[in-house]
């Protein structure tokens, strides 16, 4: 489905439970799950108010909702070297949503080509609740399918797996930072910190893309503590507000 001009599309999309300018929902009766297509304005500084406008309006809208199982999708206009991208992350950080995209797939990876400049950016996001990352697998970018100067997006969902319930969902368990202490400018800084350390770390590439929905593999397993056990090691001894 298309709307005119603006160029939202969910593919085999069959009903809209909310219609509002840039945003389209798509409630899914199949265990309390939505899915929010987004078309976010273009990133310039004359559009920053209308951008975090929209990002509240997400943000209303999983108030409203009150499911478990929510999926923003779409064209975030929100690049990894462009300002729309830290105020995104920013918005998931504070609002438990996971950029899925970024977690899923190699990071050279991007989503749009600019012909008349010949440069590619990665600008369209997945933007899930925990429980919808968790059973998301087989996440690629369409490089041969073709969207104007976008690439189409594909991801598989085991829906067996999504709660029905927010309190059925198994949540990270709690860093032992006592967060009601600490200061805004302390968040900033370690906000910053953990970012700088998970991009300088990197998985191995077959744990990175093991497809298998709660995968056993002992070898993935011990190479995933470790790396959780270095950043959590390095992040505490950085703040020093970490219990």
């Amino acid at each position: 489905m298309e709307l005119p001009y603006i160029g939202l599309k969910i593919l085999k999309a069959s009903s809209f439970s909310n219609c509002d300018g840039l945003i389209i929902g798509l409630r899914v009766f199949l265990k309390k799950s939505c899915l929010i297509n987004v078309y976010l304005p273009h990133c310039r500084r004359a559009n920053t108010d209308e951008f975090l406008a929209y990002l509240g309006k997400l943000r209303q809208l999983r108030k409203e909702l009150q499911f478990p199982n929510i999926c923003f999708v779409g064209d975030f206009n929100a690049g990894t070297t462009n300002t729309f991208g830290g105020l995104l992350e920013d918005f998931c950080m504070k609002n438990d949503f996971i950029i899925s995209d970024y977690a899923l797939l190699p990071q050279d990876t991007f989503t749009y080509i600019s012909n008349a400049h010949n440069k590619t950016s990665w600008i369209d996001h997945l933007v899930s609740t925990f429980s919808v990352h968790q059973a998301m697998f087989n996440m690629d970018v369409l490089t041969e399918c073709i969207i104007s100067d976008h690439r189409a997006g594909a991801v598989s969902i085991q829906c067996s797996h999504l709660p029905e319930l927010d309190d059925e969902v198994i949540v990270p368990q709690p860093s032992g930072i006592d967060w009601l202490k600490v200061t805004a400018q302390e968040r900033e800084d370690y906000y910053h910190a953990s970012k700088n350390l998970l991009d300088q770390q990197q998985a191995p590439t077959e744990v990175r893309h093991c497809q298998i929905f709660k995968c056993t593999d002992e070898k993935y397993l011990e190479e995933i503590e470790n790396l959780y056990a270095e950043l959590t090691s390095a992040l505490h001894a950085s703040a020093s507000f970490a219990i």
